[in-house]
């Protein structure tokens, strides 16, 4: 195998040109067959649209062009082990269905982060969640623009700003003027471009190494293959137990707490059609991730003897997709233009979908509550999203160019990102799960996860060691491109300024587990305040935006178990009513004592019926 030069030939940019075209004009498409329409009817599709290109299109919003090209990197330079993530995301997405879907969905809101001020009757709490989400957005259209341009632009004569541009002003553009149904279709178009690219890379990597068995067999042999590591160690990247977890936070985030993905199941007509709307996306999603971890295997497979990030044809382990489409495919008129059209058709429908995301969220949760555009007409209302959308894109556009020149700091705004994102998902749950929970204790429980997660990455950043790549071989390669000292990998270049034993722990902790321990965090954190400061009465708490179950659980507790201990405990005292205010007292601080339930009287959670005369907090039980 000798070095490649990139080139395009000219189908390659018909078939690349094509795409981008096709995808601009159904946003214009759309545009047209929506004007005179509310602004309902461009958020959220108006509420009645299909089910199935809506599911395609919440598919489409989830795998990205870093998914084609990270997941991708991912099997060949770490294994297989991160496969597993897919049962944990079927396990997340049957907890979104049951948990979270029945409450939210009969809402019929337009902006998710509505729900917190219909759980909780205060704005500022929405506002918080809607500010962090916003940063998490901003940040991630940067990424999504910059990252497969950096890559593409590597072995294709497109620069990487120029892709950026064009990328960030055609999804600006259709998102823009189409609204949710130009996303929704274009998505179910460009779903179908990655599936057929990422088809066609599997297809040729067998062919060169004689069939998928024999790939399977090499990937074998170099150790690629690892499904079932049982490790309990947190501090391990990927086992069986943290890549499942992952995918369950994977999937509550996405799908039950994500504006993104909210506005799809949201759009459709029925309760039911949502359902269906997440089992087709499911299915898809673990049929597309499969391909795509499969098609990191392959291309292992084809350079397996002579690995291209080891011998200098390519800089960052995410390229070595495209490297491979390059090298390998070639030959063949059209096919590198159909698969770098694939990667970005990942960005088109990430990108616009977090646009049509961001307009909903500007316009719903910030600026309509406003006295200026409280009264705002449907026409008018329906310009400023457009306005919202298309200024949100040219954000986009310029965080993607800066990203070129953030140099480290880019990793590092990426992972403080994915750091906002589990506080908002601890805080939804919260207000599903735990009705005793207040608006203050909600808050206190969010911003102690957003301090650690904070910490914690910025932590790992700075003092963790980089992971440490499976073996690498250059011996297949020529010798005249080759040096013959390289056999490893490049991780052997960073030297870190500490041993693992003097980094602190928590500072080597999974990446897979960050999200998991957040939400856990905002969870139990909520549930103490609420302990210290006093708990939801349960008759104030809107009946529609908590589980069922957990408040007739929380009724449960307050109006008969817990008065029963009191009467129990009252009872087997020999104080009589007649007694002093201090023997009364002292009967009270006896039932604290005595009764791990009734502690809970203490602190005003549980107990509803009398009066608590315990010290420092009054309250009724």
């Amino acid at each position: 195998m000798g070095e490649s030069t990139a080139s395009f030939a000219t189908a390659d940019y018909v078939v690349f040109t094509s795409s981008l075209c096709i995808s601009f004009l159904i946003g214009m498409y759309q545009w047209f067959k929506s004007r005179g329409r509310d602004s309902k009817d461009f958020l959220m599709g108006g509420g009645h649209m299909s089910p199935i290109p809506v599911a395609l299109s919440l598919l489409a919003g989830v795998v990205s062009a870093i998914s084609i090209l990270g997941n991708s990197s991912e099997m060949y330079y770490y294994g297989s082990q991160l496969w597993m993530n897919v049962w944990g995301v079927i396990i997340g997405a049957i907890l979104t269905a049951f948990i979270i879907m029945p409450v939210i969905y009969p809402l019929r809101l337009i902006s998710i982060y509505a729900f917190l001020e219909m759980r909780w009757r205060v704005r500022w709490l929405r506002l918080l969640a809607t500010i962090l989400q916003q940063i998490n957005l901003f940040i991630y259209l940067g990424i999504a623009l910059y990252a497969p341009s950096l890559a593409i632009s590597s072995v294709t004569p497109i620069s990487t700003n120029t892709s950026v541009i064009v990328l960030g002003l055609i999804c600006a553009i259709y998102s823009s003027f189409g609204g949710a149904k130009a996303v929704v279709y274009t998505d179910t178009f460009q779903t179908l471009v990655m599936f057929s690219g990422i088809v066609v890379v599997i297809i040729q990597g067998c062919i060169e190494v004689g069939g998928g068995p024999s790939a399977w067999q090499i990937d074998k042999e170099y150790g690629r293959i690892e499904f079932f590591n049982l490790s309990t160690d947190p501090l391990e990247r990927h086992t069986l137990m943290s890549t499942i977890i992952l995918g369950i936070y994977f999937s509550l985030s996405t799908y039950g707490m994500s504006q993104t993905q909210f506005q799809r199941w949201a759009s459709v007509a029925t309760m039911q059609q949502s359902y269906l709307v997440m089992a087709i996306n499911v299915v898809g999603l673990v049929a597309l991730w499969s391909l795509i971890y499969y098609s990191g295997l392959v291309v292992f497979a084809v350079y397996a003897e002579c690995d291209p990030l080891t011998a200098g044809y390519i800089e960052k382990i995410d390229q070595i997709l495209v490297y491979f489409v390059v090298d390998k495919l070639g030959y063949l008129p059209g096919l590198p233009g159909l698969f770098v059209a694939a990667v970005y058709s990942g960005v088109l429908s990430s990108v616009s979908s977090c646009l049509n995301a961001i307009s909903a969220m500007i316009w719903k949760d910030i600026l309509q509550p406003l006295p200026v555009f409280n009264n705002a007409s449907e026409p008018k209302a329906k310009t400023l999203t457009m306005i919202i959308s298309l200024v949100s894109g040219g954000v986009g556009i310029i965080l993607g160019i800066l990203a070129g020149s953030m140099g480290g700091l880019f990793q590092a705004s990426y992972t403080i990102a994915g750091a906002l994102a589990s506080p908002s998902t601890g805080l939804f749950l919260t207000a599903i799960l735990c009705p005793w929970v207040t608006a203050l204790s909600a808050l206190l429980g969010s911003l102690t996860c957003l301090a650690f997660n904070m910490w914690l990455t910025v932590g790992a950043l700075l003092y963790a060691p980089p992971a440490e790549m499976l073996p690498l071989s250059t011996d297949g390669c020529p010798t005249d491109n080759t040096t013959t000292t390289i056999t490893t990998t490049a991780t052997t270049t960073i030297t870190p300024t500490e041993t693992p034993d003097e980094i602190f722990q928590l500072y080597l902790l999974s990446y897979t587990l960050y999200g998991a321990i957040g939400i856990l965090i905002t969870i139990v954190m909520s549930t103490v305040f609420s302990c210290i400061l006093g708990g939801e009465d349960p008759s104030e708490v809107p009946e529609d935006t908590v589980s069922k179950t957990c408040l007739r659980f929380y009724c449960w507790l307050r109006n008969t178990r817990l008065c029963r201990t009191l009467r129990s405990c009252s009872s087997s005292s020999n104080i009589s009513s007649s007694s002093s205010s201090e023997s009364r007292m002292s009967m009270k601080e006896h039932v604290w004592y005595s009764s791990p339930v009734c502690v809970l009287c203490r602190v005003g959670l549980l107990c509803k019926r009398g009066t608590c005369r315990l010290r420092f907090h009054p309250t009724r039980i």
